[in-house]
């Protein structure tokens, strides 16, 4: 088994993408969605995959001295595993949700996603009208944003989202968000998944609109930027950054003050991935 480093915690990983982890550090619960569990979300999903493992989630971890604060900020630390491959072309991924509204009924709670190990693509997707029928659903904004091994990325107030492992190994990224927060899954199951998908097509990554949606804007791409005041930095692990400074993570549950701020932490580029050869 090998050593998580990126983590900064006592967790290893062996070949077969299942996570150990040593006392004191402990976790609340685990779960696994393997192909057949998330079908209605797989554009290419076959039954001879319908048993095959797609992630695994281990939540609520922590040391026992960290418990009093993670509960009096509201706050969980997990991390999820999503195994290489992929279900038909598309590359395996975690479901894909939206993130219920603050109390101020403004923005939707953000959440902060670090990459222990591998490389990951997001796909954020802004609907502002996402909580009403999903027949009426409108996304006016569609990112892919890439974030490599020791980054981290804020999944910004008012974008589903939903995670994609782009690398040859297990993925392996945490994410430390607001336990309020509620999780809407409904209206990416209706539109089986997100607004697009990342797909391999002669050995190469493609993005493939998902065209059960009425309308796709144009797709954008960005990489990622640290924000010391937000804790993004990419020289410590997100476990310490919040030890160290915990109140810098105010935002994940009074995000309204912070909206422009988060934008303003990815940076826009070119085109990373070329389109299907379906959407040329």
């Amino acid at each position: 088994m090998k050593q998580l480093h990126h983590s900064g915690l006592p967790l290893y990983l062996d070949d077969d993408g299942v996570m150990a982890l040593k006392p004191p550090l402990n976790y609340l619960g685990f779960g696994r969605k393997s192909a057949g569990q998330m079908a209605v979300v797989l554009p290419e999903f076959t039954e001879a995959q319908r048993d095959e493992s797609t992630y695994d989630v281990y939540r609520g971890l922590s040391f026992a001295e960290d418990q009093e604060r993670l509960a009096a900020d509201q706050y969980q630390y997990d991390i999820t595993i999503i195994m290489p491959g992929t279900i038909g072309k598309e590359r395996k991924k975690t479901s894909g949700h939206y993130h219920g509204y603050n109390d101020t009924r403004r923005n939707t709670h953000p959440e902060v996603y670090e990459v222990i190990k591998g490389t990951a693509a997001y796909i954020l997707q802004k609907s502002p009208d996402f909580a009403v029928a999903p027949k009426d659903l409108l996304v006016d904004d569609l990112i892919v944003a890439v974030v490599k091994e020791g980054q981290s990325i804020i999944v910004p107030p008012n974008y589903g989202h939903c995670s994609i492992n782009i690398g040859d190994g297990p993925l392996v990224f945490s994410n430390l968000a607001y336990k309020p927060c509620a999780v809407h899954y409904d209206t990416v199951q209706f539109y089986h998944g997100m607004a697009c998908y990342i797909v391999e097509e002669n050995g190469q990554l493609c993005v493939r609109k998902n065209h059960y949606y009425p309308h796709i804007p144009h797709i954008k791409f960005a990489t990622v930027k640290e924000n010391p005041h937000l804790g993004i930095t990419f020289d410590t692990p997100l476990y310490q950054r919040y030890r160290a400074a915990p109140e810098r993570f105010h935002f994940l549950g009074h995000v309204d003050n912070y909206v422009r701020e988060i934008m303003g932490m990815l940076e826009y580029q070119d085109d990373l991935f070329p389109l299907s050869q379906e959407d040329a």
